[in-house]
């Protein structure tokens, strides 16, 4: 019987792994999250390297590389992770008790627009590219945090953008649409002839949020073969503070599956708040994370997933559906 993959499909935990090795210290994978990873039933985990806007143009190549650099020196100390570029490889980690760990870019803005650079994220491990965070970069533009985004931020892709699309197909990288605008969106489900995905977008007509996707959208995402996986940030599960709780997540879920199939959903936390780099500040009050790490989401979410579901849907939902697009973009 092969093991049960429980995939999260966006934590910026390298972030952390960064900061805290510069601090110094070691194994920062098996200490701050292996726990919450094994309480939750987590063994694979879609590693982002988000680049903070401090860093923007200038430090985003250095700091990229940075976050690469650590998560390498940390897998050393670290043997429950591997570093895997397939789903073969997933699911080897898997059957030896490890968590596998892909990369993914979480916006263009390490490549400047240089296309050349794509190949040496490739070479590095890199499997997964989104192309937008939500602001501009030389590919396109990313999609703003307000209801009224302003008209200039609404630009499609750019010459280099199609180009960067073009050549993350032909490597078989991942297209990851969260971050992007709506105009991007629609081009890259013009352009690519492969499934992509939503790693962490939850469900606009739930939660007006421009972050979130539109029906149309995730018609477009289904009809490609893509997933979108449920994103457990507050404002993204519901406008109302009050109403912002696992069951809220819940029904996103519920819709996407009960109006595009179950096969179109799957699970990208994006736990930021449980983060010591990134959580002074960024976390606002009511402007929180549903769950306060991984194990919670486990205890709160997870859990409810199968039991809400068939064990099949249970399964799909939780790893097997991003494990299928991961399969036929990557190989092996």
């Amino acid at each position: 019987m092969k093991t049960k993959i429980v995939l999260d499909a966006h934590f910026d935990m390298l972030l952390d792994v960064l900061a805290l090795r510069r601090r110094g210290e070691h194994a920062v994978l098996e200490r701050r999250f292996l726990p919450g990873f094994r309480s939750a039933g987590i063994n694979a985990v879609v590693c982002s390297v988000f680049i903070l806007d401090e860093l923007v143009p200038e430090g985003a190549l250095r700091n990229a590389l940075d976050q690469i650099s650590t998560l390498y020196a940390d897998l050393e100390e670290s043997a429950s992770f591997r570093l895997c570029r397939s789903v073969r490889e997933c699911r080897a980690a898997a059957d030896d008790g490890r968590v596998a760990l892909f990369l993914s870019l979480e916006g263009a803005e390490p490549l400047g627009r240089d296309i050349l650079l794509l190949r040496v994220f490739y070479e590095l491990g890199v499997r997964l590219l989104g192309l937008a965070w939500s602001r501009r970069n030389y590919a396109c533009d990313g999609v703003s945090f307000e209801a009224e985004a302003p008209a200039s931020s609404q630009g499609s892709l750019t010459d280099f953008g199609r180009e960067l699309v073009a050549e993350a197909c032909r490597l078989g990288m991942v297209i990851d649409v969260s971050h992007l605008n709506d105009a991007g969106f629609r081009e890259v489900s013009h352009i690519v002839k492969v499934p992509f995905i939503a790693s962490h977008s939850n469900c606009r007509a739930l939660s007006s949020s421009p972050r979130n996707l539109a029906d149309w959208q995730l018609e477009s995402l289904a009809a490609a073969g893509g997933v979108t996986g449920m994103n457990a940030y507050g404002p993204f599960a519901a406008e109302e503070r009050s109403a912002r709780t696992p069951e809220a997540l819940l029904a996103h879920l519920d819709y996407v599956v009960r109006r595009y199939g179950v096969e179109h959903a799957g699970l990208g936390l994006d736990l930021c708040a449980c983060l010591l780099a990134i959580n002074a500040g960024y976390i606002g009050e009511g402007n929180t994370d549903l769950f306060k790490d991984h194990a919670d989401a486990g205890e709160r979410f997870i859990k409810a997933v199968r039991e809400r579901y068939k064990e099949d849907e249970a399964d799909a939902i939780l790893g097997e559906n991003f494990l299928r697009i991961f399969e036929m973009v990557m190989g092996g």
